[in-house]
């Protein structure tokens, strides 16, 4: 066994925040706690009431008062009169790509990705990158997606849709079959677009289950990647 923990990326869910996300995933943390290490890193776009459309109206409202915990904040989002730029990609989006690449470079490498809901979606769309070396990054050992979907931009759809090239990262996927915000059916499809897509299925809804059914299997998932 390797002297080195694992460093896994984190990402959280739309209109959460790295604070946040780290405590909803402490107990699933602790239980790899002597083989890995989590960096958890907020999206870059902070998400205002859908009311608010213009640049100015959201930079106003990112002043407002909030604790740091419930700041909330997207990798995407959709303005509620143009939800899709000209070129196919939600707001936001390419922003996101070069804010994650300057995070690879100053505080990689990463080992590996956990992602939850709209960070899950992402957390795919870059493993898939960095096994075509479109960023500057090894790429990742394994991924772990809860809650996620496919992307709905057009152009990382088309990404994600290729038939004849899957995903041959490692993968575990956490699919809570109460899940009312990302139904089961859709979150199967995305493992589905994975070579080596190992699933999990809990009686839950929409979040990392800490189980001793859960943690028995992040722990074996994670360990193996641990040589």
């Amino acid at each position: 066994m390797s002297s080195n923990k694992l460093r896994i990326l984190c990402l959280h869910g739309y209109t959460q925040n790295a604070t946040m996300f780290r405590k909803k995933t402490a107990v699933m943390r602790k239980s790899v706690e002597d083989i890995a290490e989590f960096v958890y890193i907020t999206a870059p776009h902070h998400i205002a009431p859908a009311t608010l459309t213009t640049t100015a109206e959201r930079e106003e409202a990112a002043k407002e008062e909030v604790s740091e915990e419930h700041a909330p904040f997207g990798w995407w989002y959709s303005p509620k009169y143009k939800p899709v730029r000209p070129d196919g990609y939600f707001v936001g989006y390419k922003e996101t790509v070069e804010y994650v690449r300057d995070v690879l470079k100053k505080q990689g490498p990463f080992d590996g990705i956990l992602g939850f809901s709209q960070g899950a979606c992402f957390a795919a769309l870059l493993t898939e990158m960095l096994e075509n070396h479109e960023l500057d990054h090894p790429p990742f050992k394994f991924s772990i997606i809860v809650a996620g979907f496919k992307p709905s931009m057009q152009e990382a759809t088309n990404m994600m849709l290729r038939k004849d090239k899957k995903v041959k990262t490692p993968s575990l996927h956490f699919i809570g079959d109460l899940d009312t915000l990302v139904l089961p059916e859709n979150m199967i499809s995305l493992a589905e677009t994975f070579e080596k897509a190992k699933i999990f299925r809990h009686t839950g809804g929409h979040y990392l289950p800490s189980n001793p059914a859960s943690r028995k299997e992040f722990q074996a998932f994670i360990a193996q990647f641990n040589q």
